[in-house]
């Protein structure tokens, strides 16, 4: 069944939150405006993120750094040196900066349109890149404090 955009992304928070342990299912989300939903435990400039591109029929899942550019290039170096922990259990997950001095650590599913499918898909991938970077991410949080 095609759902819409705002049935899609309640349907992906709550399959999310049912698929965490128990300590992560404390987090917070915000829509942005169309087809994009932010994720973040306390920390908004670095969020996990699910975007849905339309013209490419893509579903983007991923670990967003937009703070300032110190910040952001402090994430980037971080993750970087340990992208092989993380292909480890995100074998398609892709390092790189991005707009406005900004970086990403994602994958992009197929989603021609949001459907039950895609909805199951990106919770099991939206859940895996919670459990496998958070700790990595508090790491590093902790280390810029």
């Amino acid at each position: 069944m095609v759902l819409s955009p705002a049935d899609f992304f309640a349907e992906l928070r709550k399959g999310v939150k049912a698929r965490l342990p128990a300590p992560m299912r404390e987090f917070r989300t915000s829509r942005g405006r169309g087809r994009l939903m932010k994720l973040h435990f306390g920390e908004p400039a670095f969020h996990y993120e699910a975007w849905h591109h339309t013209g490419a029929g893509r579903l983007e899942i991923g670990l967003h750094f937009e703070a300032s550019s110190a910040e952001n290039d402090a994430a980037f170096e971080f993750f970087r040196s340990r992208m092989v922990e993380v292909k480890a259990s995100l074998p398609r997950a892709e390092l790189e900066p991005w707009d406005r001095g900004w970086s990403r650590l994602y994958e992009t599913l197929p989603a021609a349109r949001l459907d039950d499918g895609v909805v199951k898909e990106a919770v099991e991938s939206m859940t895996t890149y919670i459990v496998t970077l958070q700790p990595l991410l508090d790491q590093f949080l902790r280390s810029r404090e």
